[in-house]
Order: structure tokens, then C-alpha cells, then sequence
């Protein structure tokens, strides 16, 4: 619900707060008065395209502000959730809308900035207009099939779709991804066995490089390491005078005085210790100094096997790491091919599992649709008749959209479209198409009450669906007006020139206009019992308000739903 309105410098619009109350209220006023701008200021809003020419003479720019009211198990709650457009914890939802000179626009949405099309998206689930030139989105085939499944009930029937159209299309993009890498693979499968055959070969194994290149420095400079490893060797080791000799020597001696020694005992486990990694040093000078192969044969095989790992590095631009990942992405790719065949057989069996769920479901909903749409139909024709509009004729067609499954969107392969036919013996026609606008506001109302159950539209606001019409029929639609509010909770908004019509409204406001500091201004009103009676009394009266004008006015809202 629309609970608050403030509009600045729109038109003949200075400053205006504006709140509404719930149920059904009607705006009235002389021509001229600014009932059009009030209109055009709520379309704002509603995402309508801002001209700069709205903006009031003089000024740098023009605002709308609106404060809706959701209740906690609104319908449009999951609606402004996937917008990202939920209202606060208060379920207050506050939307500005500022046009300035320049021609810009900025939208705010509970206070954050967002683009024009966000507004556009979730106002059909917080205002509907049905005026004279706009159908406030009721005319586009999206929104009517999204009606006639609220009118149906089938959101079980819609999730199930939902759910098989999913599954089929993951499967069938997992089938043709995997045709596609498979095709891939095959165009190039001579290459994969190369480079397989060449990986193997070549035994790659981790950090055997690096021990290389420490092997090669060693054979590169062999003859000062074999004389200098070997000296070391001997001092260490084989002399007489050598570092083993020695401490062994300094044992021995020891231990004839371990009984005489306080520390005796832990000095010479210290050097036993010291001889065992001098000996251990000294073995492993030994290999230095006496290599086992010869020195010239290794050094060439080192430098065989690093020319040979350089020469993959160069040729597949990795390291050593990345030849071993090169060949287990190569022997995957291998097995991925050699075991394609099984594999696509396995997918196009879900697949083709996945497609008969796919149509059964499609079906469910397809059924759902087309017993839906000849009772909102009927029920549409009779509202029509009630109206004196018993040659009109709604129909609802419902179609396969002609994509079939791979196209189809997810609400379904049904194209929902609401046809009208106008007069006796006209084809009927899309609804955007109807040529009266008061004609089609008054389609659209009997449309809102046959769907008073299932759609939960929190405001409608018809412009002005009087005209061209008789005061015995205006009475019935503030009839059929008063009773969608009843029922549905909904906040109706009517803009009249007929009294019949507004007196049956819960609210009455009057637009007038007046002069201040020598510019028009337009003002609104909620109207007491006797500012109704004036009022109805202006419009029935014209220019002379008799006694009998007042008494009939007085009359005519004593029948009417208002208190």
C-alpha cells in the first residue's frame, strides 16, 4: 500500500504530503485542477520516463517520494527479494524518484541508489495505473501469464517445471561440453600419443635436476676435488699423525683415568662422539677422492640426461614440476578419450530421462494454464456484463511459444496472451491493442476483480475509467472498486469526473487549484461528510448548486459504501 506521497515541483505541484489511507479512495476536481499531474507524479514511481518539461517553472529540479507498506506474507516480497528491493523489518519500502534541469535522473531505493530499470522491474508489484495511455504493464504477455498463474494456484505444478527444465538443461550442457572436449581431443589425439610416448620415456622424476646440476659441478671440477678430497681423507683418516689417530690415542689414555676424573666419563663419550663423525666425514671424503666410475663417462651422461630435460622445459614451457603435470594431463586426456563413448551413452540416457520429465511437467503446467484460463475468462465476461459491456469479449489464448525445450524459458513453453474483443463480430485482439482507454481501464478492472483472490496488487489506480460512460454504469464500477478493496486488502485509487462513482469511495479527496505569491499552485484535500456533499454537488450541478443538486448529492453518498 501506498501510505505517504510527497511531491515537490512538479508542474503546478509546489510541495505536497499527501497520506493515504487503505481501502478505496477517489480524486475528483475541476478541469485544470492538476488531477493529470497527480498521475504523472505516481508514475514517476512507477519508473515512467521523466521529462525535464515536468519540472516547475523556475525550478532546478523535481521530486517523488513514495512510503509503501508490505505486509509480512505479501506475494511481492518474493518478488522485491530477487530484486534485491526487500523493505526494512518495519516492512516499510521507501522509493525516490528526482528529476533535475539538466535532465538527469536518480533513483533510491530505502535510501541506496539504483538504475531506473530496478525501479521499473518491482513497480508492478507495488502500483498499478490503468489509464487512458497507460496499462501499467497488464499488456505485456510476461505479466499476464504470471496473473493467470497466480489465478491458477499451480505453484507446484510451476516448481516441479521448474525443477526438470534445471536438470535438463545441466545435463544437456554437461553432455555438450563433454562432446566438445571429446572432438577436441580427437583432433589432436596423434599429438597426446607423442607426447605421452616422450614423457614416459624420459622417467621424469622430482628434484632429480637439481642433484644433476650438484653432480656436474662436482665432475666439472674432478681433479681438485679427487686432490684436495683425498688429502683431507688422509688427515682425517689414513696418516699417522691423523684426526682419528689422535683422539683414539686421547681415549686411550683417558680411560686410565676415568677413576681419578670427576668428568671423566662425559669427556670421553664426547670424543668417542667427535671420532664417530670424523670417521663418518672422513668415508665420505673416500667417495670424493675415489669415485667409482669413471669420472669423464659420468660427467657425459650428467650432461646427456640435463640436456635432455632443458630440451622438454624449452619445448613444453615448464620446469621439471610441470613435465610431470604435463604427462598426467596428457594420460587423462587420453583416458578421458578412450572412455568418451561409454561416457556419452551414459549422459544421452539421463538426458533423454531428463526430457521425458522435462514434457511431463511442461504439460502439468500447460493444463494448469488452460483450466485456469476458461474460468478467469468467464468470470472476466461476467464482470464485463455487469459493466453494460456485454458485447466485449475476453479471451485468454495460450500457445507453445514455438522454442521448444532447448529455448523455452523457465515460467514455462506456453505463450499467454489476453485477447479482447471490443464489439459484435470483431476478431478478438491483444489487450494492448484495444483503442478506448476508458474501454480498456474497465476491461482491466473486471480483469482485477475476477483475479481479486489470487492477485494481491497492493494499489491500483484507475485514471479517469469514467469516461464516455452513463452515471447508472460509473455507479457500478465504484461497486466492483469498493468490492476489490474489501476483499483483497488492496488500496484502489480512482481519478473521476463522475459522482456516482465517487461517492461509492471509502476516502474522498478533492484536487483544486489556487494562486499564491502570484504563481497557480495545486493542492489536495481529504474531504469531511459536508466537503463530500459540496463536491459531489459541483459535479452533478455544474455552475448553479441548487438545494435539490445538495439533497441529491447527500442522497447519492448516503447509498454509497463511504461512512
Amino acid at each position: 500500500m501506498l501510505s505517504a506521497l510527497h511531491i515537490e515541483n512538479i508542474a503546478l505541484i509546489r510541495r505536497l504530503d499527501l497520506d493515504l489511507g487503505g481501502g478505496f479512495s477517489a480524486f475528483t476536481g475541476e478541469t485544470g485542477a492538476g488531477k493529470s499531474i497527480l498521475i504523472d507524479a505516481i508514475g514517476l514511481l512507477c519508473g515512467a520516463r521523466g521529462e525535464k518539461e515536468l519540472i516547475r517553472s523556475g525550478e532546478d529540479y523535481a521530486l517523488v517520494e513514495g512510503l509503501f507498506t508490505i505486509p509480512v506474507g505479501d506475494p511481492a516480497l518474493e518478488k522485491l527479494n530477487s530484486a534485491d528491493a526487500l523493505p526494512d523489518e518495519d516492512g516499510t519500502l521507501f522509493v525516490q524518484r528526482r528529476l533535475t534541469s539538466d535532465g538527469r535522473s536518480a533513483v533510491k531505493i530505502n535510501g541506496r541508489a539504483c538504475p531506473l530499470a530496478r525501479l521499473r522491474e518491482i513497480s508492478p508489484f507495488l502500483i498499478r495505473i490503468h489509464g487512458q495511455q497507460d496499462t501499467a504493464g497488464l499488456a505485456d504477455e510476461t505479466v499476464q501469464r504470471d496473473l493467470l498463474d497466480a489465478f491458477a494456484g499451480n505453484r507446484e505444478e510451476k516448481n516441479a517445471f521448474l525443477a526438470s527444465d534445471r536438470d535438463f538443461r545441466s545435463l544437456r550442457r554437461a553432455l555438450e561440453e563433454k562432446k566438445r572436449h571429446a572432438a577436441g581431443l580427437e583432433e589432436k589425439k596423434d599429438l597426446l600419443l607423442y607426447q605421452a610416448e616422450e614423457l614416459r620415456k624420459a622417467k621424469i622424476r622430482p628434484g632429480e635436476e637439481a642433484e644433476l646440476n650438484a653432480e656436474h659441478a662436482l665432475l666439472a671440477n674432478r681433479e681438485k676435488v679427487t686432490e684436495l678430497s683425498g688429502a683431507a681423507y688422509k688427515s682425517l683418516y689414513r696418516s699417522e699423525r691423523s684426526a682419528v689417530s689422535g683422539i683414539q690415542s686421547a681415549i686411550s689414555s683417558l680411560r686410565r683415568l676415568s677413576d681419578v676424573l670427576p668428568d671423566g666419563d662425559e669427556i670421553l663419550e664426547r670424543l668417542e662422539n667427535a671420532k664417530a663423525e670424523l670417521t663418518d666425514i672422513a668415508e665420505g671424503l673416500e667417495s670424493y677422492a675415489e669415485p667409482g666410475e669413471n669420472p669423464a663417462d659420468r660427467l657425459q651422461k650428467v650432461e646427456n640426461r640435463l640436456d635432455l630435460l632443458a630440451s622438454l622445459e624449452r619445448k613444453y614451457h615448464t620446469d621439471e614440476a610441470g613435465l610431470a603435470k604435463k604427462l598426467e594431463s596428457v594420460e587423462l586426456d587420453l583416458a578421458d578419450l578412450e572412455n568418451a563413448s561409454s561416457d556419452f551413452g551414459e549422459l544421452q540416457a539421463e538426458l533423454e530421462n531428463a526430457k521425458i520429465v522435462w514434457k511431463k511437467t511442461a504439460s502439468a503446467l500447460t493444463e494448469s494454464r488452460n483450466k485456469a484460463a476458461a474460468v478467469l475468462a468467464e468470470r472476466v465476461g461476467s464482470a464485463l456484463a455487469e459493466l453494460d459491456m456485454p458485447n466485449v469479449r475476453f479471451l485468454i489464448s495460450i500457445l507453445p511459444d514455438g522454442n521448444g525445450p532447448d529455448e523455452c524459458g523457465p515460467d514455462g513453453p506456453d505463450r499467454v496472451s489476453f485477447l479482447v474483443s471490443a464489439n459484435a463480430g470483431e476478431e478478438p485482439k491483444p489487450i494492448a491493442k484495444i483503442a478506448s482507454g476508458g474501454e480498456l481501464s474497465r476491461i482491466m478492472l473486471c480483469l482485477q476483480a475476477a483475479l481479486a483472490d489470487a492477485e494481491k496488487t497492493a494499489t491500483l489506480i484507475f485514471d479517469e475509467i469514467d469516461t464516455g460512460i452513463s452515471g447508472k454504469t460509473n455507479e457500478k464500477i465504484g461497486r466492483m472498486m469498493a468490492s476489490i478493496a474489501k476483499e483483497t486488502d488492496a488500496q484502489v485509487v480512482c481519478v473521476t469526473h463522475a459522482a456516482q462513482l465517487a461517492s461509492r469511495a471509502f476516502n474522498h479527496y478533492r484536487i483544486s487549484k489556487s494562486v499564491r505569491d502570484g504563481r497557480a499552485e495545486t493542492e489536495i484535500d481529504l474531504l469531511d461528510r459536508d466537503g463530500r456533499v459540496g463536491e459531489l454537488s459541483r459535479i452533478m450541478g455544474g455552475m448553479k448548486i441548487t438545494d435539490a443538486v445538495r439533497k441529491a448529492a447527500a442522497e447519492l453518498l448516503e447509498g454509497g459504501t463511504a461512512p
